[in-house]
């Protein structure tokens, strides 16, 4: 009796020991998380952060109480059968609207172009599944890095990047969406070019040049000022974060850049949110090049109606 309970005792240890070890490597702490476009849902409803992961053909999602320790959740969205994007599964977004969450995320496929489809599901951490069998984007365009934007009227916007690699000159885009996502209303409406900023110059890729537009995002200043960040590269050839401002102070603008972008460390496609003490916060990937990028999240604060980042 006595070597039996012996046994028990050590195949219980050793469990113990198994399961602390496996949770030790499913932690992983924020610097040395290698996404790129890094977004990050806070859900009030279980005090949980959570972080979407491209894992091309899906998209995986992580956790975290504290913005520095995260784990693995699971798979947020796996491509149905037939589904129209089979690669890219870039810069996956989600948002909340009208009870639900929805995730946007850019796919091309073969003879297709690239476009932004919309995902909807019933938790931040999925699964999503997709709204349609196709792009919201324009099926006509290039088009990346779609988000969700709603204005004071509540009413919803597509905010898209057409991209650099079609026009050249990248534009940020904006289209009217039914209420309940599923189809555009009007016509899109052009926002900003990334050569009107002072601070973008030009690079090259698959035969061509240009100047890119990427991740564009929405944030309202303490002092009720509207403005856009947006990430392109800077006349040296870094990865930045720029800052555009609304004359208007409403998402048609007319939109004027800020000289310098935000950032000196080649990282961008940022995003804005605010953590569960009321924190500014702000989220992107440095370096840009791979395998060296890593997840960067940083506090930020506002002075004289400029954003400063906090290292």
């Amino acid at each position: 009796m006595l070597r039996k309970n012996a046994s028990r005792c050590g195949r219980f240890f050793v469990g113990i020991m198994l399961m602390v070890a496996q949770m030790a490597v499913a932690q992983v702490k924020t610097a040395d998380l290698r996404i790129r476009d890094p977004f990050v849902f806070p859900d009030p409803a279980d005090s949980t952060y959570y972080l979407y992961a491209n894992e091309n053909p899906r998209i995986a999602v992580y956790k975290s109480r504290d913005l520095e320790n995260w784990e693995k959740a699971g798979i947020a969205f796996e491509p149905p059968a037939g589904f129209w994007g089979t690669k890219d599964f870039w810069a996956p977004d989600v948002y909340k609207y009208r009870g639900k969450f929805y995730m946007l995320a850019t796919f091309s496929a073969p003879g297709r172009k690239r476009g932004t489809s919309i995902l909807v599901g019933d938790h931040p951490a999925g699964p999503f599944a997709p709204l349609k069998n196709g792009p919201a984007t324009p099926d006509s365009n290039m088009c990346l890095d779609g988000i969700i934007y709603t204005g004071k009227d509540g009413k919803p916007w597509l905010v898209w990047c057409w991209e650099w690699l079609e026009v050249g000159d990248g534009r940020i885009m904006a289209q009217r969406l039914s209420r309940d996502l599923n189809s555009a209303v009007g016509k899109p409406i052009e926002l900003a070019r990334a050569g009107d900023a002072p601070w973008t110059g030009p690079v090259g890729g698959e035969g061509k040049r240009g100047i890119v537009t990427d991740g564009p995002f929405f944030h309202r200043m303490q002092n009720g000022e509207m403005i856009m960040i947006w990430s392109s590269f800077t006349k040296a050839g870094k990865y930045a974060i720029g800052v555009a401002r609304s004359e208007s102070g409403e998402l048609k603008g007319p939109w004027k850049h800020d000289p310098e972008p935000l950032n000196t460390d080649d990282g961008g496609h940022a995003m804005l949110f605010r953590d569960f003490s009321g924190q500014l916060r702000i989220s992107f990937h440095a370096p840009n090049g791979a395998p060296h990028t890593r997840v960067r999240i940083h506090k930020v604060t506002e002075e004289n109606g400029k954003l400063k980042i906090i290292q």
